[in-house]
């Protein structure tokens, strides 16, 4: 079983692609993340997780569903897992082998996959220019098909992008994003909105509702970017950080649509 959070689309495609590969199914861990029940796994042989890193960690939801796993009994399924990033990882897989050894899982193997930048909410942060972004995407396949090999195997391995100061990225900078850097009130829209509702439905977590046929945002959000980037008319921002920024959402063909 494949589990995945997406915003844009790059880790849902991921998981897809693997899903077909490895012929797996993959399908989102946001509903379970947001339950109050259980996650059992115990009758899995291999179980995976795909999502993209957040500030040089994981995305919020993500934690959520991993602690809401059942505790690991007697049968430990084989477990990976794929991290999706604009250019490195950081320290988020071990993140992620911290928190699910907290429920009695190891992870077997990590891996990362280079993906185009969809981050937009802060100074200095824009999406990747298209040719840059084409590159990744075209690079991606390759990836995916290492990555498959490696899971029918049963590969032990850590095989990621850390790159620079990840200490101070992850240890530092990660956590003053999780407490500081998600801020759904920022979100606006122009009147230039026509009730589209596509940023209601890219939402992963329902944070997005409509309100007299415009968008309202919630609490329950984890700083993706989908309402952003999916606006057909460009309407949607976050405070004045994302004026005159890109967008981006994979465009490729996946299972039902981006």
């Amino acid at each position: 079983m494949i589990y995945y959070f997406s915003g844009t689309g790059n880790s849902r495609y991921v998981a897809e692609s693997l899903a077909d590969c490895i012929g797996d199914d993959a399908a989102p861990l946001a509903p379970l993340a947001c339950s109050d029940e259980e996650v059992c796994l115990s009758s899995y042989e291999s179980v995976g997780i795909v999502c993209p890193v957040y500030s040089w960690g994981l995305p919020v939801p993500v934690v959520e569903f991993v602690r809401r796993l059942a505790r690991s009994r007697d049968k430990q399924p084989y477990v990976w897992c794929v991290l999706t990033c604009g250019d490195e990882t950081g320290l988020a897989h071990r993140i992620m082998k911290s928190e699910l050894a907290r429920r009695g899982y190891n992870l077997n193997a990590v891996w990362s996959v280079i993906m185009p930048n969809n981050y937009v909410l802060l100074p200095g942060f824009d999406v990747d220019a298209d040719d840059v972004a084409q590159r990744k995407i075209d690079a991606a396949p390759k990836r995916i098909a290492e990555i498959a090999a490696g899971i029918f195997e049963r590969t032990e391995v850590t095989d990621v992008t850390v790159g620079s100061l990840p200490w101070l990225k992850s240890r530092i900078v990660y956590p003053l994003f999780k407490r500081w850097g998600i801020f759904p009130r920022k979100f606006r829209v122009s009147s230039d909105c026509v009730g589209c509702r596509r940023c209601a439905s890219a939402c992963p977590l329902g944070n997005v509702t409509m309100v007299d046929g415009k968008p309202s945002w919630g609490n329950n959000c984890a700083s993706c970017v989908a309402c952003y980037h999916v606006c057909p008319r460009e309407c949607i921002q976050y405070g004045s950080a994302t004026r005159g920024k890109g967008h981006y959402c994979f465009r490729a063909k996946t299972k039902g649509g981006e």
